[in-house]
């Protein structure tokens, strides 16, 4: 769904509070000169290998020691391999600028590689330059733009049009039907069912559609703005807010994980993140923040940093096992980043890795194993190893070029 704009409008403000906007900070950091990135509190054996002590040869090599590979490319779009062994690969360019794009007059449905067009009047989603589903009716619309809402799974296709407009479900490869005014697609769960959201007289309705269109139940009535923000995708779950309770449904049943006045939170709605891991941040607006299970019970609770003179708290990443959480607070004064490795039943992590020129408006983490990769504004990088082992610093220019990305291969 891409055009629920005022329900999803204030989903991400809790995530990273009380930042400076991306271009003012970038400006900011690049004029300051370069800080080691060492000791700052942090235990001698984590001391970070600077990456001057890279020898410049033609082809540099790096420390060995990454778990796997790592992609990297440069400013002028040239694409390395850092190998395990510390070798650096170039590998063959590709044709054009290897972004995918949509058809003309398509939209992306929720995330790639499905989109959404209206040709002829038929509604028409696709993958690729296949059309999967194309409408059996022709409707009075010339483009996609007069779609509300949309989503696409292989159980089925559903889309509204206009915002009180009618919506239409079909299952896979079958005739879509109207099945209600003034309800909204909000995606397909795993289990096969549609969400939807739809606006009443005492506030929002959150419902389970089958693949024809078909009530299955509906989750809950009645609920605020607030409340309808802080729904949250967690591993085959939804996780949702109702009247003071945190819920999950699977797509089929509905069931209560935890109340919030249980966890601290009696004076705000707060919102809820997937984070990875089978966990789910329940993070406020004054960086309460609360990191549960699927089950609803408290994996660890972090203490936030003092709410004037910090940038950035709450971006939280969880490993596939869900047992080492990433986060990093950064300092307002000199947007110099710490970053954190928290484990179960702590109230503050261990911190790994001291950065300057920190990033809060982009997501940093990524997890291969139990190592993290993070990236910090000036294009540096690190791979951290969870067992306290030294990070390795990745190569922030190859060749003369600077490394602008880098991602686990």
């Amino acid at each position: 769904m891409r055009r629920l704009v005022t329900l999803r409008a204030t989903a991400a403000i809790g995530a990273v509070a009380l930042i400076a906007s991306c271009t003012a900070q970038v400006t900011h950091a690049a004029r300051k000169p370069a800080i080691s990135p060492a000791n700052g509190g942090i235990p001698p054996n984590i001391t970070i290998t600077p990456g001057s002590q890279i020898p410049p040869v033609s082809m540099p090599r790096m420390q060995p020691g990454l778990p796997a590979a790592i992609r990297l490319v440069t400013s002028d779009k040239h694409r390395f391999l850092a190998l395990p062994s510390g070798r650096i690969k170039p590998v063959r360019q590709q044709h054009g600028n290897g972004q995918m794009l949509p058809p003309a007059g398509a939209f992306w449905v929720d995330a790639r590689p499905t989109w959404v067009r209206v040709a002829g009047g038929h509604v028409e989603f696709g993958q690729g330059q296949t059309v999967v589903w194309r409408s059996r009716g022709t409707y009075n619309i010339a483009t996609a733009n007069s779609l509300w809402s949309d989503a696409y799974s292989p159980a089925g296709a559903a889309f509204q049009i206009g915002r009180r407009g009618p919506l239409y479900v079909a299952p896979s490869g079958g005739a879509e039907r109207r099945v209600a005014l003034g309800e909204s697609a909000d995606g397909w769960t795993r289990s096969g069912t549609l969400l939807t959201l739809g606006k009443e007289a005492d506030g929002f309705a959150i419902r389970l559609r089958a693949a024809n269109g078909s009530l299955v139940r509906t989750l809950a009535t009645g609920l605020t703005t607030a409340e309808i923000d802080a729904r949250a995708d967690v591993g085959n779950n939804v996780l949702y807010l109702a009247h003071g309770t945190i819920w999950r449904t699977d797509g089929h049943d509905a069931r209560a994980i935890a109340s919030l006045s249980s966890l601290g939170f009696t004076s705000q709605v707060p919102s809820l993140y997937g984070i990875g891991g089978g966990l789910v941040e329940v993070l406020g607006r004054d960086w309460h923040d609360v990191i549960l299970r699927g089950d609803g019970s408290v994996f660890a609770e972090p203490t936030p940093p003092p709410a004037t003179g910090y940038a950035a708290f709450g971006v939280n990443v969880a490993n596939s096992s869900g047992t080492t959480v990433a986060y990093e607070i950064i300092r307002e004064s000199s947007w110099r980043a710490t970053v954190y490795l928290l484990r179960a039943g702590e109230t503050r992590g261990t911190p790994v890795l001291r950065v300057p020129h920190a990033n809060p408006c982009d997501f940093p983490f990524s997890w291969h194993g139990s190592w993290l990769l993070y990236r910090s504004l000036d294009g540096s990088s690190y791979a951290i190893p969870s067992d306290g082992r030294r990070p390795l610093r990745l190569l922030g220019q190859i060749n003369g070029e600077r490394v602008s990305s880098a991602r686990w291969a």
